[in-house]
């Protein structure tokens, strides 16, 4: 009897071999021949997978084993199983947004040094007058691919320029202005010696503009953007610049002693026109600013040297 069974059962491993065949949502999608070894390469491979910005993998279901007897001639498709595994796993991507005042301005990869950037950022911005709210914030996504992802150098430069122009917002918004003109700085510095509407023996009216005493040669800075529509004698007033800076606003420079930009040139805030002197009706090195809205002369101290 014991031998009989032993026939048998050598007739059975000769023809069949054990599998294990695995199914997943009810369908059997293959056979492998180890349960053990293939759980432990679904965590090496799967669960514990490595990448940029991977936080966890996890499959919805896992697969169900059944030991069975098949015939010899029936392969096993272990890499068939694992691709479809893969298919039917969420992967979880972890990434950073760099957040200025609530407002997101980049995402990146590396939180360690995107929080070293952001700590220079703030420390290079500490004595400025603007509130600077920048954290960095986590995110995470299935699709990392839809997600723009900077490298941390070019995050910085983006943020660094924002700040630029919000502490340039700032500081315009504390500046005067004339019809929308930011008057962003003074065209020399010095003593007024003759003030908007006063009355001297050597001007026939009114005084239309004021005058700020420095020594001839001192740099005359364009008060605000424009452009020159005049820049040549004019009589009583020597040499003389006009720009137009929009708006209807208008800024002379007078009795200077040298013009060095020139008609139809587009002037920037703090660009050098001219330099002080005392041509025209003048009886000292001085500078004569006029400004005027649709072509009247306003008094230039209600804006500067306040």
């Amino acid at each position: 009897m014991a031998i009989a069974l032993g026939l048998i059962i050598a007739i059975i491993l000769i023809k069949y071999r054990p599998v294990y065949i695995v199914t997943l949502s009810g369908e059997e999608i293959g056979y492998i021949d180890s349960e053990t070894k293939f759980k432990e390469r679904i965590q090496n491979e799967i669960i514990n997978m490595e990448g940029n910005n991977i936080d966890f993998v996890s499959l919805e279901e896992m697969p169900n084993y059944e030991l069975k007897l098949v015939s010899r001639s029936q392969t096993t498709n272990e890499e068939e199983i694992m691709v479809a595994l893969k298919e039917n796993a969420t992967i979880m991507y972890k990434y950073y947004a760099v957040v200025l005042n609530g407002e997101v301005q980049s995402f990146v990869d590396n939180i360690e040094e995107a929080e070293v950037a952001v700590n220079e950022i703030k420390e290079n911005n500490k004595d400025k007058s603007i509130e600077l709210d920048l954290q960095i914030t986590e995110n995470y996504t299935e699709d990392i691919n839809s997600v723009s992802i900077e490298t941390v150098q070019v995050a910085q430069a983006q943020v660094e320029q924002k700040v630029a122009a919000l502490i340039k917002e700032d500081e315009e918004s504390k500046m005067p202005s004339i019809n929308g003109v930011i008057l962003a700085t003074l065209p020399v510095n010095g003593q007024i010696t003759s003030r908007f509407g006063s009355r001297s023996s050597i001007r026939s009216g009114a005084h239309t503009g004021t005058d700020i005493c420095c020594a001839s040669g001192t740099p005359i800075k364009v008060v605000a953007s424009g452009t020159v529509t005049f820049a040549e004698r004019n009589g009583s007033y020597g040499n003389l610049i006009k720009v137009d800076h929009g708006n209807g606003v208008e800024t002379w420079y007078a009795h200077c002693s040298k013009l060095y930009a020139t008609v139809g040139q587009q002037v920037n805030a703090g660009d050098v026109i001219a330099a002080v002197g005392s041509t025209g009706n003048s009886t000292g090195p001085h500078l004569h600013l006029e400004i005027r809205i649709n072509g009247t002369a306003i008094n230039p101290q209600k804006y500067l040297y306040n």
